[in-house]
């Protein structure tokens, strides 16, 4: 296994730790399924840069040691029992530009769209697409916020939809051979 999956491996283990046992008022679909839950998360780490993944692993260790679970603070902001959690500038920023691409994905794949992710459509709890990512983001420490940032930033300038790309990996992993397919497939 080379180092990267390495890391992406040690993420998506404390984080199934850490998401078991998180109780929800919008509980998530894969709660009750580690493999779902992997794949989805492991498609969207496999897109990071390995200095991103370090950061985001230093976190969870650190909240660990804390006796913090993040994906319970995650789901707990998502849910307004708690003040935001992290104030970072960069996090509107990182939001406005995944918000972006999710409208590209609605519009490409609409059927793809709505079996696989969350809406952009206004709502005040985690099924919206931009409170699920800015409750996540404010989660992470400050270096992996700025990481986060340039990563997306980057692609952003050099037209690139991460989201797509991230999307892409997740259906050839439930056995499409990509979006368009997946897309067809689940138009009937």
């Amino acid at each position: 296994m080379d180092e990267k999956k390495g890391i992406v491996e040690a993420i998506v283990i404390i984080e199934w730790e850490m998401f078991k046992n998180v109780e929800s008022s919008v509980p998530a679909s894969c709660q009750n399924s580690p493999e779902s839950f992997r794949e989805i998360r492991t498609s969207i780490y496999e897109e990071w840069p390995k200095p991103l993944l370090e950061s985001y692993l230093q976190d969870l260790i650190a909240a660990n040691e804390e006796g913090r679970n993040l994906v319970m603070e995650k789901y707990a902001r998502m849910d307004n029992l708690l003040p935001p959690l992290e104030e970072n500038p960069l996090i509107n920023d990182i939001v406005r530009i995944e918000a972006a691409w999710q409208d590209e994905i609605r519009h490409q794949y609409p059927t793809l769209y709505q079996s696989a992710c969350r809406t952009t459509d206004p709502a005040d709890d985690g099924s919206n697409f931009s409170i699920y990512l800015k409750a996540e983001l404010e989660t992470y420490g400050d270096k992996t916020v700025e990481y986060y940032h340039k990563h997306v930033s980057e692609a952003e300038a050099n037209n690139e939809n991460l989201s797509l790309h991230m999307l892409e990996r997740l259906v050839k992993k439930g056995g499409y051979e990509g979006l368009e397919h997946a897309e067809k497939q689940l138009c009937g």
